[in-house]
């Protein structure tokens, strides 16, 4: 859906949370694994939103402005010219063959009087224009897959980053995905190394959090989560995108959000400081 009037931004909020109260995601240690099954979300951003939560309080502020589309929801910082996070939701029907590239656009959802940044504020700059949700994760459906290349969905990344360890990060969470799992993904930016040309922000780090459930599967203590924070540098392509694993609490340190607001203290507390994976046997 297209992006609201900025008048009417605080009822997307408002709804937003209506989702995080009603869209019961988490089991708590103890319970039955019989427990009701949570009623499928409407939609990728409804899913996504409601796993994560709006994690910075993202609405009417130019710099942490709430932004709502049919794949993805994000936080907007005009001064920076890129978002602050991003959230989505890969199943495998999102997955496909691979499909024709379109051009990269500005975003049109932004508000008049922000920064339209372009393609070309990218051109000659020795950064990639680097995806947070992939283009990979969006072949079945051109209309998410379109949203992929809106420059609100791209950050200035070092070729060595981009197209190496992010890269195959990317590739190991679409490959858990087409085993039958569906991935919830939350991604972003912070730190400050320069402009491109003064419009720009070229972050230090780009991090990305990935909840992994079975298809109507709910979260609990045993739920796997992975949490990577990666130097935007070159000199890194030949290291693993293991090699940058942490935990959700250092991401929460390094930017002040708040992950998982929405779930009993005792189940953040599990997730939000697990860094070990569970599922060794897939990597």
């Amino acid at each position: 859906m297209k992006q609201a009037p900025i008048a009417n931004l605080a009822c997307v909020t408002l709804m937003l949370s209506a989702v995080l109260a009603g869209c019961s995601f988490y089991q708590e240690a103890g319970q039955s694994n019989t427990a009701e099954t949570p009623p499928a979300p409407q939609n990728n951003l409804n899913a996504a939103v409601s796993v994560f939560g709006n994690i910075s309080d993202a609405g009417e502020d130019r710099d942490n402005f709430l932004v709502t589309g049919d794949g993805s929801a994000f936080s907007y910082s005009n001064s920076r010219g890129t978002v602050n996070w991003i959230a989505w939701r890969t199943s495998r029907s999102d997955l496909g063959e691979a499909v024709e590239r379109p051009d990269f656009r500005p975003d049109p959802r932004l508000p008049g009087g922000f920064k339209q940044i372009a393609s070309t504020d990218y051109s000659r700059s020795g950064y990639d224009r680097g995806h947070l949700v992939p283009a990979g994760d969006r072949f079945g459906s051109p209309q998410t897959f379109g949203e992929t290349f809106l420059m609100t969905n791209i950050v200035p990344q070092s070729s060595d980053l981009n197209q190496y360890p992010w890269q195959k990060f990317e590739s190991y969470v679409r490959g858990q995905v087409r085993r039958g799992w569906d991935a919830y993904q939350i991604a972003g930016v912070y730190g400050e190394q320069g402009f491109l040309k003064n419009r720009v922000v070229v972050p230090t780090n780009c991090w990305k959090v990935v909840v992994f459930l079975r298809p109507g599967g709910m979260i609990d203590q045993r739920t796997r989560v992975i949490a990577v924070d990666m130097p935007n540098i070159d000199g890194i392509e030949h290291q693993t995108w293991q090699r940058y694993r942490t935990n959700i609490r250092s991401i929460e340190g390094k930017t002040g959000y708040n992950f998982f607001a929405a779930l009993p203290a005792g189940l953040q507390e599990i997730l939000e400081t697990r860094t070990e994976l569970s599922f060794r046997k897939t990597e």
